[in-house]
């Protein structure tokens, strides 16, 4: 049964998460220092809600929930443990895990595994992120549903 009251908190601050992130413009440092203290602020709370509840799924907090929750977590980059651990138990989409794993690689200094992540560089256009294994690259991307 879904716990609906979990659920709507998680909503709630996937909602505050991408109202600040729609904001944020170069030259806006307010905005970016407000991130920086909401993403801190939800890794707490996130987990908290995994000391509770243990790592949400699907069926504690409904599919919609539970993308938000992946959201929060895509945002955690200061905390590898937790997306980790994260990726590893919680029943995300195989999608979102495609997104989270090449995060979690990127930041572990690895190349990415299924090309979700793009930099740009001060003067210049978006590029992807280096790809291991590019010899499988489409067939991982297929699996996971990416185009």
């Amino acid at each position: 049964m879904v716990n609906q009251k979990l659920a709507k908190q998680i909503t709630e601050m996937a909602e505050i998460d991408q109202d600040l992130r729609l904001k944020a413009k170069p030259g806006k440092e307010l905005i970016n220092y407000m991130i920086y203290v909401v993403d801190n602020i939800h890794n707490y709370r996130i987990w908290k809600i995994v000391e509770k509840y243990g790592y949400p799924t699907q069926k504690l907090i409904g599919k919609k929930s539970m993308k938000d929750f992946w959201l929060l977590v895509q945002h955690q980059d200061y905390d590898l443990d937790l997306q980790e651990k994260c990726l590893k138990y919680c029943d995300f989409e195989p999608k979102e895990k495609a997104f989270l794993t090449d995060r979690i690689f990127l930041h572990k200094g690895e190349k990415q595994l299924y090309g979700t992540q793009f930099h740009k560089p001060p003067k210049g256009k978006w590029k992807i992120w280096p790809i291991k294994n590019k010899k499988d690259f489409k067939t991982r991307r297929k699996k996971a549903g990416l185009e």
